[in-house]
């Protein structure tokens, strides 16, 4: 009787399994159609390929797979529409065409050109353009207004 070993490669918390890369490769070359089988191909136990598709790990790269094919599709949408006629045959202007692409224009460049210097420039400051880190005190002793803190201003103590 043959020995069966659950996990060979000593997978655990930190070392992934290099049959789950195997796995994906099998599973992606073959059109998404059969995780089972993917698994058996890369050497997992019957019990194990059963279960392939509700591991961790096969889910994230799903995922990862699934947004990949969404920007895609997102992004030939987007050259669609900037690539619309925004007037009618009579040559009028379609202004809610047009507003859409202007939308579409900025969001492509503050996304995709940011590297260019097209990205939206946000400053954050304090109440009335101050910083939003207040100036430090030193030894009982504001560094901006010199101001110990007391009750009385130096300036209206009594001198003898």
């Amino acid at each position: 009787m043959k020995k069966v070993i659950p996990n060979p490669n000593g997978a655990n918390g930190s070392v992934s399994d290099p049959r789950e890369q195997v796995c994906w490769d099998i599973y992606v070359s073959k059109g998404l159609e059969n995780a089972y089988q993917s698994a058996l191909e890369a050497g997992y136990t019957e019990s194990t390929a059963k279960l392939v598709t509700t591991r961790d790990w096969f889910i994230e790269r799903l995922q990862r797979l699934r947004r990949k094919d969404m920007l895609s599709n997102a992004e030939k949408v987007l050259d669609k529409t900037l690539k619309y006629n925004p007037e009618d045959e009579e040559g009028k202007v379609k202004t809610d065409l047009l507003r859409i692409q202007t939308d579409v224009a900025k969001h492509v460049t503050e996304t995709l050109g940011k590297n260019d210097g097209y990205s939206k420039r946000n400053e954050l400051t304090g109440k009335d353009g101050t910083g939003l880190i207040p100036a430090p005190i030193y030894g009982g002793k504001s560094q901006d207004t010199g101001h110990d803190g007391n009750e009385e201003d130096i300036s209206t103590q009594e001198t003898n």
